[in-house]
């Protein structure tokens, strides 16, 4: 036997919400003249044929009670015309005497009503029946006895407004549920969206740092190595080595940074770089031929994990940017740690290209940012642009006078968590 699809285990809807429309209308056209058949033989029983004066009120019947009964039959589409045929006739026969009650002609067209429109329509409406009714009541009282029980429409009338306006506000009540419950979905869906692209986005920074910093200094290794390996052969083994060394750890970051990216395993529990690990980044560049200065001013303190990676990836890119755009030029790194932030200052000296007399290419860092040499570098200042500001700090990247260019970030340490 075909297995059931999941559409056939869900359980039906109740039979009232399975009706169509045609169908209703149907039920209610048969109503209302079961109400015309109820009120006829109800009026009718007791008439004597002789009786002048009965006679006469025969010729009003007929029409008053199908104006008083019919238009039950379109009460869902016009729900006000129906409740005003069927209690002005009702009125005008409680008047001469001939209550259409058990008939109830009224219920329907005052429910429709009820859970039509607003409160304070239905409730005038609801007003104006039972107004209606008891004014009938008293004008019948004073010219002849009542014949049925003129009370029963009044107790009708409220039974009927009070079912309606109670199924009104559970279909509003419902209604507020499923759109409640359709903006907590969109509400997840934007999260979820949100979440993504900033994922996205932390991946692409760290791989652009990662890969960027380690082809910079493999680019200049390589090319030493090219320049002095029938010269210097020592030179040129030195520099494959660095090349080696930083090839193995720019593998080892991919390896960490792609590990969030693989749906079958859990990512690589190798601990994100922190500032202990700068140390090791100078050396590493110190090695491709760079002359550089770290240091260290003040106590570290706790900080998050988050923040020391932030100020490893500004130090790794600061130094990316003088391999790439200035070659093995002095430069300077200061880490500052103070009560409330921590400094990060990187400044190198001019190429000696650029000190010959040609000038920097110039790129657009981004709004709030200065400008520094090199085109390729447009995402790296943003990287590190973007890095602080996730921690509340500023950052700068900025020409010198003398040809140089200085980096400062100031990251914030209280209120970090």
């Amino acid at each position: 036997m075909a297995a059931l699809t999941s559409t056939d285990n869900l359980p039906r809807p109740p039979l009232v919400q399975r009706l169509t429309a045609r169908q209703w209308a149907t039920i209610d056209a048969v109503i209302a003249v079961l109400f015309l058949l109820g009120a006829l033989g109800k009026a009718y029983h007791g008439i004597s044929a002789g009786d002048a004066v009965s006679t006469r009120i025969r010729l009003f019947l007929t029409p008053l009670l199908v104006v008083a009964t019919v238009p039950v039959a379109v009460r869902r589409r016009a729900p006000v015309f129906a409740l005003i045929c069927t209690g002005a006739a009702s009125t005008v026969l409680a008047v001469l005497g001939h209550s259409v009650a058990p008939v109830p002609v009224i219920a329907l067209p005052l429910y429709s009503v009820a859970v039509t429109y607003s409160r304070r329509t239905s409730v005038l409406a609801l007003a104006s029946v039972e107004a209606a009714a008891l004014i009938a009541l008293a004008a019948a009282a004073l010219i002849r006895p009542v014949t049925g029980d003129i009370t029963f429409t009044v107790l009708l009338a409220a039974a009927s407004w009070f079912a309606g306006d109670s199924v009104r506000t559970r279909r509003i009540y419902q209604t507020s549920l499923i759109e409640q419950a359709e903006e907590r979905q969109r509400q997840e869906i934007e999260r979820a969206q949100r979440s993504i692209v900033e994922e996205r986005l932390g991946i692409a920074r760290e791989l652009h740092d990662v890969v960027a910093h380690s082809l910079g200094v493999i680019a200049i290794q390589s090319g030493v190595g090219r320049h002095v390996i029938d010269t210097q052969p020592d030179e040129a083994r030195a520099a494959l080595e660095a090349v080696e060394v930083t090839s193995h750890s720019a593998l080892e970051e991919l390896r960490r940074v792609l590990g969030v990216l693989r749906s079958d395993e859990g990512p690589e529990l190798a601990p994100a770089p922190t500032i202990a690990d700068v140390t090791a980044l100078v050396d590493r560049v110190r090695h491709a031929g760079v002359p550089i200065e770290l240091v260290v001013l003040g106590i570290k303190p706790n900080l998050p994990q988050g923040l020391e990676l932030s100020v490893y990836r500004i130090v790794q890119e600061a130094l990316t940017n003088v391999t790439k755009h200035a070659g093995p030029v002095p430069t300077r790194v200061c880490i500052q740690f103070s009560g409330d932030a921590v400094s990060v200052n990187v400044v190198n000296q001019p190429s000696p290209v650029l000190a010959s007399g040609q000038s920097a290419p110039v790129v657009d860092s981004g709004p709030g940012m200065a400008s520094g040499p090199g085109v390729a570098s447009r995402h790296g200042i943003i990287g590190m642009h973007e890095r602080a500001g996730a921690f509340g700090g500023t950052l700068s990247a900025v020409p010198l006078a003398d040809g140089g260019f200085c980096v400062q970030a100031d990251l914030p340490v209280r209120g970090v968590g």
